[in-house]
C-alpha cells in the first residue's frame, strides 16, 4: 500500500498538521503559475494538501492508501479547485500581488460579516459487497461538542475582530499583514469561565449525545454518502452554521465477483474438453447457488461474455446482470499426427 501524497509534499507520514501546512506554503509559492511555476505540479501539490490537511480525509487516506482512496474519490464524484485552496490558505488573496495592487484584500475579508459554515466531519464505513447487495442499517451513538455561547465575551486583545492587523515598512513601500488573534484563535470570543452556568459549568463547551441510524440502500456503490445536517463540527460564533456529519461508503469486493456498476462479473476456469462437451458449474450467488450447464451455450468461447439477466446488483429502481467470463484452459501436450487425424473429422463437425 503506497501513500504518495506525503512524498509530493516532501513530508513523512507521521508529519504534524503544522509541518504539512509549512510544506504546502513553501511548495505552493514556489510552483505557483503566477510565479512561473508548473501548473500541473501546483495542482498536484494542492490536491495533496487538500487531502492531508483534513483530519477525516487524511485518516481515510492512511487507511486505504493511494489506490483505495483514488477508487473511492472517483466513484464518489466531486472535485477540487487548486486556486481556491491557495486563496483559502493565504487569506483569499494572492501573496504575489499584496505590495503592488495598492489595496489590502484582507481588510475587506475580515471587516464584512459572513455566516461561515463549520467543517463537515466525514467517516468511512467499509462494507462487503454482499452487504451492498442486500442493503443494511447501522445504529450509532455520537457525541456532539458544542460551544456555550452564554459564557462567551468579546476578546479584548483583538476587540472581537478575531485578527490582529500590523504594518511593516519595506524601503519605500508599506505593507500590511493580518494574522489570527492568538488569544481567541481567530474567533473574536473568549470564555468567561462562569462556574454558575448550568449548561457548561464554566468549561465553555458541553456535549450532547445523539443516536443516528445509517441506512445503506441495496445496490450501493463506493462513494455513496449518508449525510446528517448540523451534526458535524459545531460553530464557535453565534451566527455561524454547524457542519454536517457524513458517512461515506466503501464497498469491499469479495473473491467470487468483480463489479461494474450494477453488473456482477463471475470468472470461471473451464477445461478445453468441457468447453466443447459442456459441464455443470456452480456460481456462489448471494441469493443462493446458481447451477448452470454450460452445454446450453454451445462451445464456450474464451473471448465472449455470457449473461444472466437481472441476477446482478439491484436497487429500488434498476437491476443489473450477472456476467460470466470463461477462461478456457487448453491442453499442453503435443498431439501426435495419428491423434490429429482422428480429431480432424470430429472437430470439423463443430466448426
Amino acid at each position: 500500500m503506497t501513500h504518495k501524497l506525503y512524498d509530493i509534499l516532501e513530508v513523512n507520514q507521521s508529519a504534524s498538521s503544522d509541518e504539512i501546512k509549512k510544506a504546502y506554503r513553501k511548495l505552493a509559492v514556489k510552483h505557483h503559475p503566477d510565479k512561473g511555476g508548473d501548473e500541473e505540479k501546483f495542482k498536484e501539490i494542492s490536491k495533496a494538501y487538500e487531502v492531508l490537511s483534513d483530519v477525516d480525509k487524511r485518516r481515510t487516506y492512511d487507511q486505504l492508501g493511494d489506490n483505495g482512496y483514488e477508487q473511492m474519490s472517483t466513484q464518489g464524484g466531486g472535485g477540487f479547485d487548486a486556486n481556491s485552496i491557495f486563496e483559502q490558505f493565504f487569506g483569499n488573496s494572492n501573496p504575489f500581488d499584496s505590495m503592488f495592487n495598492g489595496g489590502h484584500p484582507f481588510m475587506n475579508q475580515h471587516n464584512r460579516t459572513q455566516r461561515t459554515k463549520a467543517r463537515n466531519i466525514r467517516h468511512v464505513i467499509q462494507i462487503s459487497n454482499k452487504d451492498a447487495y442486500f442493503g443494511l442499517s447501522k445504529t450509532m451513538k455520537i457525541t456532539i461538542n458544542k460551544t456555550c455561547f452564554k459564557c462567551q465575551t468579546s476578546c479584548s486583545n483583538c476587540q472581537g475582530k478575531g485578527v490582529i492587523n500590523s504594518m511593516h515598512r519595506m524601503g519605500p513601500f508599506t505593507t500590511m499583514s493580518s494574522q489570527p488573534c492568538h488569544i481567541c484563535s481567530g474567533s473574536g470570543k473568549v470564555t468567561s469561565k462562569n462556574n454558575q452556568c448550568k449548561q457548561c459549568i464554566g468549561k465553555g463547551s458541553f456535549n450532547e449525545e445523539r443516536v443516528v441510524e445509517i441506512n445503506i440502500p441495496k445496490g450501493v456503490e463506493t462513494g455513496y454518502v449518508v449525510n446528517f445536517s448540523g451534526y458535524g463540527e459545531q460553530p464557535t460564533k453565534v451566527d455561524d452554521i454547524a457542519g454536517d456529519l457524513q458517512f461515506e461508503i466503501f464497498v469491499n469486493m469479495d473473491k467470487s465477483f468483480e463489479r461494474e456498476k450494477l453488473d456482477l462479473i463471475y470468472k470461471c476456469d473451464i477445461l478445453f474438453n468441457d468447453s466443447i462437451l459442456g459441464k455443470t458449474i456452480i456460481i456462489p450467488h448471494y441469493d443462493g447457488n446458481i447451477e448452470i450447464d454450460t452445454g446450453k451455450y454451445g462451445v464456450i468461447q474464451p473471448n465472449k461474455t455470457y449473461k444472466l439477466p437481472n441476477r446482478g446488483m439491484n436497487t429500488a429502481n434498476k437491476k443489473g446482470d450477472l456476467i460470466i467470463k470463461f477462461n478456457v484452459i487448453y491442453p499442453k501436450s503435443v498431439l501426435s499426427e495419428e491423434i490429429k487425424n482422428k480429431l480432424r473429422p470430429i472437430l470439423g463437425l463443430i466448426n
